[in-house]
């Protein structure tokens, strides 16, 4: 279970749970998929990298690589996610807070001209959380559930010989 401790959560330690390989399952509403992998990387005391790479199957079947990437730094009650891009542009900001069962979940949105993006972060284990975005507007109308569970890290032993 993720080690909070708070009804909120503040500062980078969700971040430091996040460090790492993710297997990313990403479903959209009119039957596409996105299968990859997603990498978090600290590159600053208070600056983590979100990138990923995979495969976009449409319904069709037709397959196109895709990448994304965004910068998460921590907040007093969670984390804001900006786009990767120079001057950096407020995506979300994610306002955790604990539930009963020990998870970690928040609700945000984010106006792209005329779009909404409403979304839903759950954050069930330190390895295992999903991302929704419910998409509505003029130009973009879709949902897509993310779906991430951290890749089990082999650690080598030492032989001696």
């Amino acid at each position: 279970m993720l080690k909070t401790t708070n009804k909120r959560i503040g500062n980078s330690s969700i971040l430091e749970n996040l460090v790492g390989n993710w297997n990313l399952e990403r479903f959209y509403d009119n039957g596409a998929k996105v299968l990859g992998t997603a990498n978090f990387t600290k590159i600053k005391a208070n600056e983590f990298e979100y990138s990923e790479t995979g495969v976009m199957i449409l319904a069709d079947g037709k397959e196109m690589m895709c990448t994304r990437k965004y910068i998460y730094k921590p907040s007093l009650s969670g984390f804001e996610v900006y786009f990767f891009e120079n001057p950096e542009k407020l995506f979300q900001k994610i306002n955790l807070t604990k539930e009963k069962n020990g998870s970690l979940s928040a609700k945000a949105t984010h106006f792209c001209v005329k779009d909404v993006y409403a979304s839903s972060y759950k954050f069930f284990s330190d390895r295992h959380f999903e991302i929704t975005h419910v998409v509505c507007g003029p130009k973009k109308e879709y949902t897509s559930k993310g779906i991430f569970k951290k890749n089990k890290e082999v650690r080598k032993k030492n032989v001696i010989s």
